[in-house]
């Protein structure tokens, strides 16, 4: 109702509607581009509304691996936000953005573009957006692997990464990066790598129409018919920032195949383990010829390397151990099936040796561990396959627990707390006794490392405890002690003091014990996660009565119950 009549008449009139729709956001630029140039967008704001727009603001995201044209490129997105004020009805306007872009040959970038306006008389706040798509059809510099398609498990191989100028002039402070597969072993480059980030290469200054090249070796790891992917870019890098911005970008797939001669290693029939000091370990080496021909006088070489191994205890089948190169060697003299392998064939041989049972280190020691590295090799060219080096290869890498161990000892006399009540223990009255527990770890440093006990029900504990911040509770309905000892060093109790705690507990004997020595504290059990391994250690010790075996000065005549 717009009508409006005389005196008599109230007047309505309909509210006016703000159309959203009518503020429109655009963003032009180029379709294709070249990598690295600068590159410019244009947003056109068109307000076709019937009303002002206040307050607002034109906020645009550059691409990724955009840098602005001044200054560095800022943490996290890199975006603008423009203050543009009032836009009237039908006015329109433009905002120019620039900024150097980044990418590999055939990606697909994005820009994107909001505005934030009040409509004059609201107070609410409106926001259209806009979005433009392009490509990198073009690099300066272009990238690309000559590497190949197939490659055998634990095979060295030799592979190219080329580089080529597109450029009218020449590209200064040129940088490469690679990104690797999992289970690629690094053996050497030329050139070599930056020396604190070894996936970056530094190839300085590269003139116009000029080519360059990185020669890489390498072994990669895996399983059969396993897909592997290598990448590579050339561009800038920031070191100061850690942060690359690629001109070009390239990447290529390789197969894994089982190798020439498989070797695989197993250790107490697993291809992970971990030992324990003391243990006696059984190694499996399992063989495997894969070529299409016999290979002849075959010879397989383990070597074997740790701190950890007792030598003394090394038994071997069918082989020799050479003590200049701590390993052990089979050939066909030793072997007889190494003689002839025919094709598939697969041969097995085997040795053990025991983990030291004392592994005590300096702290600034490496962690004990062993590592076998085995090589398999034929004693005669294999026909058809001259000049191929068709050894196999096989490594196993085993690292060694800790040993953890806890100690409890009563004491009534010469102790850290005083106690007190009659020696021998009387029916009725109270004696008390200090329960020490006292904690010791070889090798490697412990987490979260916890002590449990439990008192009989006749017994009580005094909540006395040395030190005093120890971290001790009583479940007094349970009757369970806990000592949270939290971290334990490596070395404890054997390059340094033990770590102990100490706590009193007190005894009332009844008729019924009399002439026996009545248990004063249950068996003491600790656990705790060796930080090297990630294993769960446990131990426990035994329950201590009042016999008091670690208090010497307590006489035959004054440990068991009298009335």
């Amino acid at each position: 109702m717009g009508g409006c009549g005389g005196a008599n008449f109230i007047c309505y009139r309909q509210p006016t509607v703000f159309r959203s729709r009518a503020v429109d956001v655009k963003i032009e630029g180029i379709s294709e581009i070249k990598s690295g140039d600068r590159i410019s967008w244009r947003v056109k704001i068109a307000n076709q509304s019937n009303g002002m727009l206040e307050d607002a603001v034109l906020v645009f995201n550059f691409p990724n691996d955009a840098s602005p044209v001044v200054g560095p490129r800022p943490e996290g997105i890199f975006r603008e936000r423009r203050s543009l004020g009032g836009v009237r009805a039908g006015e329109s306007i433009a905002e120019n953005f620039d900024a150097y872009v980044f990418g590999g040959r055939g990606t697909t970038k994005k820009v994107s573009a909001v505005l934030e306006y009040r409509p004059a008389g609201a107070s609410a706040i409106f926001a259209v957006d806009a979005s433009f798509e392009f490509s990198v059809a073009l690099s300066p510099v272009t990238v690309s692997f000559n590497l190949p398609s197939d490659l055998r498990i634990g095979q060295e191989v030799e592979f190219e990464v080329n580089y080529v100028s597109q450029a009218d002039q020449a590209l200064a402070n040129l940088y490469s990066q690679m990104n690797f597969p999992d289970g690629f072993e690094f053996v050497s480059a030329s050139p070599s790598p930056l020396p604190q980030n070894k996936n970056i290469w530094s190839l300085g200054n590269l003139p116009p129409a000029e080519s360059g090249k990185i020669k890489l070796k390498g072994k990669v790891h895996g399983a059969d018919l396993e897909s592997k992917i290598f990448k590579a870019a050339i561009g800038i890098f920031d070191p100061a920032k850690n942060s690359f911005l690629a001109y070009d970008e390239s990447s290529q797939t390789i197969i894994l195949r089982a190798p020439f001669l498989s070797v695989n290693i197993l250790a107490n029939g697993s291809n992970e383990y971990a030992a324990f000091p003391g243990d006696t370990i059984s190694f499996d080496i399992a063989l495997r010829n894969n070529l299409p021909q016999e290979i002849k006088n075959a010879s397989l070489e383990a070597s074997i390397n740790g701190n950890a191994v007792d030598f003394a205890s090394l038994r071997v089948d069918s082989g020799a151990f050479r003590e200049s190169s701590k390993s052990v060697v089979w050939n066909s003299s030793t072997h007889k099936p190494f003689a002839v392998l025919l094709p598939n064939q697969e041969e097995r041989v085997t040795f053990s040796f025991k983990i030291k049972s004392n592994l005590v280190l300096a702290t600034d020691a490496a962690r004990p561990s062993v590592r076998i590295g085995a090589i398999f090799n034929p004693g005669v060219v294999v026909q058809g396959f001259e000049g191929v080096d068709v050894s196999g290869s096989g490594n196993y890498e085993m690292k060694v627990s800790s040993k953890l161990q806890v100690v409890s000892r009563a004491l009534y006399n010469n102790s850290v707390i005083q106690n007190a009540g009659p020696l021998p223990p009387k029916v009725g009255e109270e004696t008390t006794y200090t329960i020490i527990l006292s904690l010791a770890n070889m090798v490697n440093d412990l987490d979260g490392v916890v002590v449990k006990s439990t008192l009989p029900p006749y017994m009580s504990f005094k909540n006395v405890i040395q030190p005093a911040d120890a971290n001790i509770s009583f479940e007094k309905v349970s009757g369970e002690i806990v000592w949270r000892a939290g971290r334990v060093p490596a070395g404890t109790g054997f390059l340094r003091p033990a770590l102990e705690a100490a706590f009193q507990v007190g005894l009332i004997p009844s008729q019924n014990q009399i002439g026996s020595s009545p248990t004063i504290i249950n068996a003491a059990e600790v656990s705790g996660r060796d930080t090297f391994t990630n294993q769960t250690l446990s131990a426990r010790d035994d329950p201590i009565s009042t016999d008091l075996p670690d208090d010497p000065s307590v006489t035959f005549n004054q440990k068991k119950v009298v009335r």
